[in-house]
């Protein structure tokens, strides 16, 4: 064995340990980085060598090789990923929908003062009021502003519905924009990812790249994503391939007509198909949208339409001030056919003109008789909706209350699902986060490994020196 072989030992540990050291000094300088996976290096005994002799098997044995770096480990959390982008998504939906709810809550007003409910029974209570003096123009003009105020109040909240509907195009759009530049990122990850694993060597940065892209995918559509042999991931939308390899199949959004012009999400393949996803943001969107807050739109409309019908009809059947003109329609239009009641509702342009074509009488040339204006304020009390079970105000009153838990309901959900992803990020982090104390002891072990490495090296070289410089001197 060659007194040189020492000096290939030393300088294999000194190699192997000055990798450990860069890795360990990576792991601190991405501490707080985000989603950043702890690494280590592995090691393992170079190739051993035999005693050299003429004929083999001389000596004692084997002579190890020195060290050497077998890989640069991640330590990855794939089972603790599913479950967290799992939690993720839910919360991801329930979080855009409370955002939503609050807002429209907030635009409803239907805590104050200005609420609809009070429009509606001060409306009826204008009625009442004039019953008792129904040749009054002061009342009459009273009852007028409280009508304007209660059509004011339909024609905001049905403004209001509409346009938080119409906001969240853009926010659709936005999202399903960033799902098609991640899924697009992931696919070219995927192919540097299966190269570098076919080379044998370790991707690591390129996995935390790309498990970050994955964590924010999951959130925004609650894609499921599976692990590949050759190292790339398939992800996958509630069963529709999202991403296979190196190949993204991309979402998009088109007017849908059937849907007030509002924008559809789908698939876009040679035939186009409709987003199926059920968690994650975009989904959250979609229902908030199109059940939660068109619910109420649609409620809101069906209120006016039988608000309209109902007043109408009973003012059409009394007599105007001192006149044996029968009232005509209060409200107008009497039928909307697009269905917008609430958004359309307005006064009768004869009434806004002149007060005294209140029919408030139920006979003709009766200013005195306020028997039409009775029947109208006994309206307030009338089952007229939800099938004859509830009273105008009570209809609403329900309505809303079921806003009021849809978004109680979005708040606790989030909360939950959100405690939980926080608690399984917690356990990733155990696994795969960066342990400051951990790597401050690795780096004492590894930097004593080091200089014990190079005290051998050392060592060797003054051994070589006695040797070559030093022979045949004895005796001189």
């Amino acid at each position: 064995m060659s007194a040189f072989f020492g000096i290939h030992i030393a300088s294999s540990a000194l190699r192997a340990h000055q990798q450990a050291l860069d890795v360990i000094n990576n792991n601190v300088a991405n501490a707080n980085t985000p989603g950043y996976r702890r690494q280590q290096v592995l090691y393992q005994n170079g190739v051993a060598f035999p005693t050299p002799s003429l004929n083999g098997g001389w000596g004692a044995g084997q002579f190890g090789g020195g060290v050497q770096v077998m890989a640069i480990k991640r330590f990855g959390t794939d089972f603790l990923d599913a479950r967290y982008r799992t939690e993720l998504a839910q919360s991801g939906k329930y979080d855009v929908q409370r955002n939503i709810l609050n807002q429209v809550e907030s635009l409803l007003n239907e805590a104050g003062d200005e609420g609809l409910v009070g429009k509606i029974d001060s409306f009826f209570n204008g009625w009442q009021a004039l019953s008792a003096d129904p040749a009054n123009t002061a009342l009459r003009g009273d009852l007028r502003g409280r009508a304007e105020d209660l059509v004011a109040a339909f024609n905001s909240r049905a403004q209001h519905l509409r346009a938080t509907r119409g906001e969240q195009d853009l926010a659709l759009q936005q999202r399903v924009d960033e799902v098609n530049d991640m899924a697009t990122q992931m696919a070219r990850l995927n192919g540097e990812i299966a190269t570098v694993v076919g080379r044998d060597q370790q991707p690591n940065d390129l996995l935390d790249q790309r498990d970050r892209l994955a964590d924010r995918l999951a959130e925004l559509t609650g894609a499921t994503i599976s692990n590949q042999p050759d190292g790339t991931v398939m992800a996958s939308i509630n069963g529709h391939a999202l991403l296979v390899g190196t190949s993204a199949f991309k979402l998009q959004t088109v007017v849908d007509p059937a849907n007030d012009n509002l924008l559809a999400v789908q698939w876009q393949t040679p035939t186009p198909m409709a987003y199926n996803g059920t968690t994650g943001e975009i989904a959250g969107i979609i229902d908030a949208r199109d059940r939660i807050v068109k619910g109420q739109l649609d409620g809101l409309n069906t209120l006016a339409q039988t608000l309209i019908t109902q007043v109408n009809t009973q003012h059409n059947a009394g007599y105007r001030l001192d006149s044996a003109v029968l009232g005509g329609n209060f409200f107008e239009p009497a039928v909307d056919p697009s269905g917008q009641n609430a958004l359309s509702i307005q006064l009768n342009a004869n009434i806004i003109a002149d007060v005294g074509n209140i029919a408030a009488a139920s006979n003709p040339n009766a200013p005195g008789d306020g028997n039409n204006a009775v029947l109208m304020a006994n309206l307030q009390r009338a089952l007229t909706m939800s099938g004859g079970t509830a009273t105008f105000s009570n209809a609403y009153a329900a309505q809303v209350g079921s806003l009021a838990l849809e978004t109680r309901n979005a708040e606790t959900r989030f909360g939950d699902r959100q405690a939980v992803a926080a608690a399984l990020d917690q356990q990733r982090e155990a696994v795969g986060g960066v342990s400051l104390d951990e790597e401050a002891a690795n780096l004492m072990q590894t930097q004593k490994a080091y200089e014990a490495a190079a005290r051998v090296l050392n060592a060797v070289d003054e051994m070589l020196d006695r040797l070559i410089n030093n022979t045949g001197l004895v005796g001189r």
